[in-house]
């Protein structure tokens, strides 16, 4: 079944784009050319079109207006934020509700852009994709309107969640690693919501897994990227460039696959080779990690489900469904390849 992913590229503009124009948003409309491209795109690949608000009143159904806000950062061709947009859009039609109108969080930036855009609007749902600024979100709740966030688990927060479960999963990944042998495993990943690095669930799985094991937790393996691929390249590259080959960690764990990939190649660029000097592990499982030389192990993380579970969460919470905040944490299993196996004979 095509996707909105789909019509976005062949019409060459961005997914949120093709959201607008399907879903008719008239606080930021598409011109009418454009529309009509991506409404002739749609049935070419054979994206069903429908008036989901008449297809919902003629089924009975309660229309839900649903905000999505998402980083800029991590719109329309993101490996792993595509995906979960792609599943809530699905799930979404698939419910005959009206397609989520997308926004990114600098959009609403402040209390006052996030007034306008909720009135525009008339959303009575808000899905904060990988976003969470806790001033804007108790303005959100004043103003009537529920929450659900969407790769933000975060211990602190008070309204429903859907993820997965990032500490058991880099846990399980640093066990692995342990078990081939590796005692100098180093980490390279960037901070939670808080902006602190103790607080980010993938560092505390990797810190769980070493302490477990008895091995020693060096504060200097540990690279805090901010989530910035260039760092990640430049911190290992700084990392194994002032020490000597024999004084290198054995094996890193990455957060994210997009930091794995600039890691493997600055491992390359000093003379080391994947996994005989390092062996890596990234987290996401995007489909290029299968591609990288030598493939890369990864924890394959569900995000087309988290879409799905997400939508069919936010509708059944607006109908009253949960009486309290829930947080659904989708289990996740771990790839392995070639980057961190090294067959011993």
């Amino acid at each position: 079944m095509a996707r909105l992913k789909d019509i976005a590229e062949r019409v060459g503009v961005s997914i949120s784009t093709v959201s607008r124009a399907i879903s008719n948003d008239t606080s930021r409309p598409v011109s009418e050319d454009t529309k009509q491209r991506i409404r002739e795109a749609a049935l070419e690949l054979g994206y069903k079109l429908q008036e989901p608000m008449q297809t919902a009143r003629d089924n009975g159904t309660e229309i839900k207006r649903i905000v999505c806000i998402v980083p800029q950062l991590l719109m329309d061709d993101h490996p792993y934020f595509s995906k979960v947009l792609a599943g809530f859009h699905e799930k979404m039609e698939e419910l005959g509700q009206p397609p989520a109108i997308v926004r990114t969080c600098e959009e609403v930036s402040d209390a006052e852009r996030l007034r306008l855009m909720l009135k525009e609007t008339g959303a009575q749902g808000l899905v904060a994709i990988s976003w969470y600024d806790q001033e804007l979100f108790e303005l959100i709740q004043q103003e009537g309107v529920a929450i659900m966030g969407v790769s933000l688990n975060d211990e602190s927060l008070t309204v429903p969640v859907v993820d997965c479960d990032r500490v058991l999963s880099a846990r399980s990944a640093v066990r692995h690693l342990i078990d081939q042998g590796h005692k100098r495993i180093a980490f390279i990943g960037g901070p939670a919501y808080s902006n602190q690095m103790e607080s980010e669930e993938r560092y505390v799985g990797y810190k769980f897994a070493i302490l477990e094991a008895n091995l020693e937790l060096r504060k200097d393996w540990i690279m805090n990227t901010g989530w910035n691929v260039d760092r990640s390249f430049s911190h290992m590259n700084d990392l194994l460039g002032k020490l000597p080959k024999a004084e290198w960690p054995t094996a890193v764990f990455c957060a994210s696959d997009m930091l794995a990939i600039p890691a493997m190649r600055a491992v390359i660029e000093n003379g080391g080779t994947i996994p005989g000097d390092i062996a890596i592990v990234g987290m996401d499982n995007i489909d290029v990690a299968q591609y990288t030389t030598p493939p890369l192990t990864s924890v394959s993380v569900p995000k087309h489900e988290i879409g799905r579970v997400a939508a069919k969460s936010i509708v059944d919470y607006l109908d009253g469904h949960f009486p309290t905040a829930t947080k659904i944490l989708l289990p996740c299993s771990l790839i392995i390849r070639e980057s961190s196996r090294l067959d011993r004979m």
